[in-house]
């Protein structure tokens, strides 16, 4: 390949933690990496293995943050396939929405593993429905929560027959959803009401976080809807811890 004679094979190592997050923001990528020279000097690298086609990227309007991910040459210079690294251009940006909420999650200490969807088939094969992320850590006892992030609504049919798979899972304890329209977070509660007995209401928890788009909110304090009521990811672990 053309960017053996003109990329350090240092840079190219830069890469790796995109073969664990799948799509990063510069800066997350540069901390990812352990690089230790200036933001400037790491940005104009990325540019150049940008050049020479080992990475792409887009800009998230919202926030102004440059995000990277590895292209089909990046892809094949760090030994990989495209079998789930793969970036798909329609799904870019809830990727990295997705990345920015399991990296945040990752910074918990009951928190002992976080698998974004390419990982989990492989991890963990009995599990039902492949959600965005999956968590697996112990509080009082170990658990594994499910979150999915919706950016764009899905019918009522579509989310009441997921949220009955959930409810049926074995695998998973919890399921997260996050989202940062009022509209989806308002519609999902209502479909998760309707179906009254046919759940277990204490498996389910739903995030509204508005400015989740424009990388600002802090998940743990923004609004929850929990067992029937308001309250926030703070007070749930916190309870949790305590008992």
């Amino acid at each position: 390949m053309e960017y053996l004679e003109k990329i350090k094979p240092a840079y190219v190592d830069l890469l790796m933690p995109l073969k664990r997050w799948k799509i990063l923001d510069v800066k997350a990528l540069k901390d990812a990496a352990e690089y230790s020279g200036s933001f400037s000097g790491f940005y104009k690298i990325v540019a150049k293995l940008e050049k020479n086609l080992l990475l792409d990227s887009f800009t998230n309007s919202w926030s102004n943050e440059k995000f990277v991910y590895l292209s089909p040459n990046g892809l094949k210079a760090l030994g990989e396939n495209e079998r789930g690294l793969g970036i798909n251009r329609d799904t870019r940006f809830h990727d990295s929405i997705v990345s920015k909420v399991a990296r945040f999650f990752a910074g918990y200490p009951f928190v002992k593993g976080v698998y974004l969807d390419f990982q989990i088939k492989d991890a963990f094969p009995l599990l039902e429905r492949v959600p965005d992320c999956l968590l697996v850590g112990a509080l009082k006892s170990p658990f594994k929560m499910a979150i999915e992030v919706e950016l764009t609504q899905k019918s009522q049919e579509r989310v009441t027959q997921i949220l009955k798979t959930y409810s049926d899972s074995k695998v998973v304890n919890q399921i997260l959803y996050i989202t940062d329209k009022q509209s989806i977070f308002d519609a999902y509660k209502e479909y998760f009401n309707q179906k009254g007995g046919e759940l277990i209401k204490e498996k389910f928890l739903f995030l509204l976080a508005k400015d989740l788009s424009k990388g600002r909110c802090d998940l743990k304090n923004e609004p929850v809807y929990f067992k029937g009521r308001m309250t926030t990811l703070s007070e749930i672990f916190a309870v949790s811890m305590q008992r």
